[in-house]
């Protein structure tokens, strides 16, 4: 599945990942990891004012 991240920096700066296929927090909640086919971003959490992401990757698949 591909789908959108942004990300707010603290100083208001955005970058929109259009293609991403994965986004982790670390688990010493230091880094945000995102992944798209061609590249990982790597950003440190001190720098990110909020997240967000396509709602499409927490639906849920009809049972069935």
């Amino acid at each position: 599945m591909v789908y959108w991240v942004k990300v707010v920096f603290a100083d208001n700066q955005e970058l929109l990942v259009t293609d991403a296929i994965r986004h982790t927090i670390s688990d010493d909640m230091e880094v945000l990891e995102v992944d798209t086919a061609k590249e990982v971003t790597i950003i440190p959490m001190k720098q990110i004012k909020y997240i967000s992401c396509d709602a499409t990757v927490f639906a849920t698949k009809p049972k069935g």
